[in-house]
């Protein structure tokens, strides 16, 4: 019984810490892709009155960097109880 907790905890690490590496190369993709976009109809407008879309793809860009850090602090925090279990059950 003791192994298979030992295995299930060993590949509930290995779980987070791919989330976490997936996590940040999807955050840097996702925001480069926001500001592009965010530039793109900036630069595109006709005129100096204020447009809508880049408006709301940065406040887009500001809830998805928001929801990345909550991710992130979240496969953190499992990643350290996970760990902390891991100690107890070896001591």
């Amino acid at each position: 019984m003791k192994n298979e907790e030992d295995v299930f905890i060993r590949n509930a690490l290995a779980g987070v810490e791919k989330a976490e590496r997936y996590g940040r190369v999807k955050e840097v993709v996702a925001t480069i892709l926001a500001f592009g976009a965010v530039i793109s109809l900036t630069k595109r407008s006709p005129g100096r009155e204020l447009r809508l879309e880049p408006v709301l793809i940065g406040a887009g860009l500001i809830a998805a960097v928001c929801t990345a850090k909550i991710k992130t602090w979240i496969n953190q925090n499992t990643k350290e109880v996970l760990q902390a279990i891991s100690e107890l059950r070896r001591g």
